[in-house]
């Protein structure tokens, strides 16, 4: 494939991105809001479920409110096959998803010694983003080298 198909390619999928954040917000922060919301690449803004900020901060504990980022990104990883995603962002927040897809052997003690897996299947991204609309966000990536920092 030539350099100019590749790049173009590149640019679609970028701009098929928009709706990624600019900049992810803590929960601690989201808690605080009457009106959550975060800035899109696109230069939009995108509104948080409140229903959605307060079951995060029941599940979560405190003391991680301000390590738990918002959006949590899933990332459709076309180099890794068919229905293949990956999690971008920290062990907290692969922990979560892991534990919200029903790992109930799994206690945020544990979070330290866990060996995070942050490959996901499409049904496993389908559940998350049913029970999660507002505060997960699909983007899509050839390969995690060719991405220039959504957030």
């Amino acid at each position: 494939m030539s350099r100019f198909i590749e790049r173009m390619i590149e640019n679609e999928i970028d701009a098929s991105n928009d709706h990624l954040p600019a900049k992810k917000v803590p929960l601690s922060q989201l808690i605080q809001s009457s009106s959550p919301s975060f800035d899109t690449r696109g230069g939009e803004t995108s509104l948080f479920l409140k229903h959605e900020i307060e079951l995060l901060a029941e599940e979560i504990p405190t003391k991680h409110h301000d390590e738990f980022i918002l959006p949590i990104v899933i990332l459709r990883r076309m180099d890794l096959g068919t229905g293949i995603f990956t999690v971008a962002g920290s062990k907290i927040e692969l922990f979560f998803i892991h534990k919200t897809l029903g790992q109930d052997s799994l206690h945020w003690d544990d979070l330290v010694s866990w060996r995070s897996i942050d490959r996901l299947a499409r049904p496993q991204v389908q559940l998350i983003r049913r029970k999660l609309p507002s505060t997960t966000s699909l983007g899509f990536t050839t390969s995690i080298e060719h991405m220039d920092e959504p957030f």
